[in-house]
């Protein structure tokens, strides 16, 4: 199970295809970035964003679910920052 509270936009994550794209290796992993999250929200099943960081297949985007990721990886730019008063 993986850590949704580290799910923002700019995390890399990677993810597999859900059996229904027909994907022609199904243990395939991918790498693409968050561009937007939409995590506990009502009647709005648990997804992101994603733009493709693979060769060949930068700039695609497609809607990855909750349960197709398989890692998820902070940059240090995206990790939120504490400012000591």
């Amino acid at each position: 199970m993986i850590e949704q509270n580290i799910l923002r936009e700019g995390a890399i994550i990677q993810y597999r295809l859900l059996p229904a794209e027909r994907p022609s290796n199904p243990n395939r992993v991918w790498k693409g970035r968050v561009l937007r999250a939409w995590i506990g929200m009502h009647f709005l099943i648990d997804c992101c964003r994603v733009v493709s960081l693979e060769p060949g297949y930068e700039e695609l985007t497609e809607l990855v679910l909750i349960s197709q990721i398989v890692e998820i990886e902070v940059p240090e730019e995206v990790q939120p920052r504490t400012i000591e008063v």
